[in-house]
């Protein structure tokens, strides 16, 4: 994966490749992953109602993961938004992160249609919640294909404005840092433990002793692989730059 994005990197515009290296370097430390929206006013305003109670926020990564959608092993998903719950402090908490640059670049019809996505894929995670680890990639992806379904009858989004978005999210993949989804999950705990004072509000209690349970062990395992994750990372971005001086070396 590292010498994939490494590969993109060489072919990059070399004052481009080193913002997004120097990015990379940067999110070692997970607090400087994720950050409170530039624009809150336009993202509540098309999130509604159905905002309420996620926490929203903005980075400037894609995350990338094996791909649920194809067979070939190598192949990867990049996503611009990513939607998780956590269990912090007895609470319970929903957030969905947006790349920036997403955020900058979409109109407000396909912003919304975004939105409801993940909101739609909240909804099927949280019916599906004590079982959620048990589910296989191909149920994984009938859940995100259900909630796409859903959110295109919702928001009456077109095919026109899907292929764009499809190609602007193609674009987005190859200009901005991307980061292995497990360490983008790490950091976004991390943001949650920073803030926590301020963000208490948006926590909601279990409904029984059986979810309060599932949330105090779901939270040992994040904590259990946190360390892991990071240097995880850290190893990454030593392996894309030292793919990028390796794709140079010829020529200097």
């Amino acid at each position: 994966m590292a010498g994939d994005l490494a590969e993109n990197l060489a072919r990059s515009d070399p004052e481009e490749r080193d913002r997004i290296l120097r990015r990379c370097r940067e999110m070692e430390d997970p607090l400087e992953v994720f950050r409170p929206l530039s624009n809150p006013e336009r993202i509540w305003e098309i999130a509604g109602v159905e905002g309420d109670g996620y926490i929203l926020v903005e980075t400037d990564a894609v995350t990338f993961f094996p791909s649920m959608g194809s067979h070939n092993p190598g192949a990867l998903d990049y996503a611009v938004a990513m939607n998780r719950r956590y269990f912090f402090r007895g609470l319970w908490f929903s957030i969905i992160s947006l790349n920036c640059e997403y955020l900058r670049r979409t109109p407000d019809g396909t912003l919304a249609y975004t939105l409801e996505h993940e909101f739609e894929m909240g909804r099927l995670y949280q019916e599906a919640f004590g079982e959620m680890r048990k589910l296989s990639p191909g149920e994984k992806l009938q859940i995100s294909q259900a909630a796409q379904k859903t959110s295109v009858d919702k928001t009456r989004i077109s095919l026109a404005d899907l292929i764009d978005e499809e190609m602007l999210m193609l674009q987005i993949s190859g200009s901005q840092p991307a980061i292995p989804k497990p360490y983008a999950e790490t950091a976004l705990l991390a943001y949650l433990e920073d803030n926590f004072s301020k963000l208490e509000v948006f926590g909601s209690e279990s409904r029984d002793d059986g979810e309060e349970a599932f949330g105090a062990e779901l939270y040992a395992e994040f904590e259990g692989w946190s360390l892991f994750s990071r240097e995880s990372y850290r190893l990454f971005v030593r392996e894309v730059e030292e793919g990028v001086r390796e794709a140079y070396r010829g020529y200097v």
